[in-house]
């Protein structure tokens, strides 16, 4: 018996890296969250690289995107230095190690991945304001707890449900760190759906917009499966 071929890194459909795909989303209480993919290059090599436009509560940011075989990267060390850099802090990576997304052959029911990030923020500056230099580290570990479906004010979708443990901890040595669970959801194609803390949701997918896209993912609406539907001839 021949072994199924691993899936191909990139395009990877966990975070895809489509030019013109726009992903809106409510963050926190009422704030919205835009993400923007732009200028996607593909290689010969088969990694491909991107810019994350990040809007956010009027500011704005960007990060360098890489798709490879370990998954798919962040110039600001996935979605935690992204937010931050839309907050009006300045961020400054200092190490970054791991994927935001790893390879669609880790995204599969008990798939398991970690990454770290360490930075150093800095409040904007204000006129006669201190600007304290805090430096911090995040490390995460990831685990795919399995298949769900579900329901975010984009619409329905079948999704990967991701448990992940992130520790905090001032980044010098001997430091105690504060660990907090959260879990999030992505969908095929389209990416994060929800992120919840303790119950609380903290990210939920409003809109999805992909201006330069032949064919539309496929979702649920009210919890009954669409069906693609094939152009008639003529």
């Amino acid at each position: 018996m021949v072994a199924a071929a691993a899936p191909a890194p990139c395009p990877n459909p966990w975070f895809p890296m489509e030019d013109g795909l726009t992903l809106t989303y409510r963050a926190g209480h009422s704030s919205e969250l835009v993400l923007a993919t732009k200028d996607v290059a593909p290689a010969p090599d088969g990694t491909v690289k991107a810019t994350l436009a990040v809007s956010l509560k009027g500011r704005s940011g960007q990060t360098d995107l890489t798709c490879d075989a370990q998954g798919v990267r962040t110039g600001l060390g996935g979605l935690e230095g992204t937010l931050l850099s839309a907050s009006g802090m300045d961020v400054q990576v200092v190490n970054a190690e791991g994927a935001a997304v790893p390879a669609p052959s880790v995204m599969v029911p008990g798939g398991t991945w970690k990454n770290s990030l360490s930075v150093k923020l800095q409040p904007p500056a204000k006129k006669g304001g201190l600007r304290p230099i805090i430096a911090t580290t995040f490390d995460k570990e990831a685990t795919v707890v399995g298949e769900e479906e579900v329901t975010v004010a984009a619409g329905t979708f079948k999704a990967l449900k991701i448990k992940n443990i992130t520790t905090a901890r001032a980044s010098r040595p001997g430091a105690e760190g504060r660990s907090m669970e959260s879990f999030m959801w992505f969908a095929p194609d389209v990416g994060i759906l929800k992120l919840t803390t303790d119950g609380e949701t903290n990210l939920e997918l409003l809109k999805v917009d992909r201006p330069n896209a032949k064919v539309k993912p496929a979702s649920i609406q009210g919890g009954a499966k669409k069906k693609a539907v094939k152009p008639t001839k003529g």
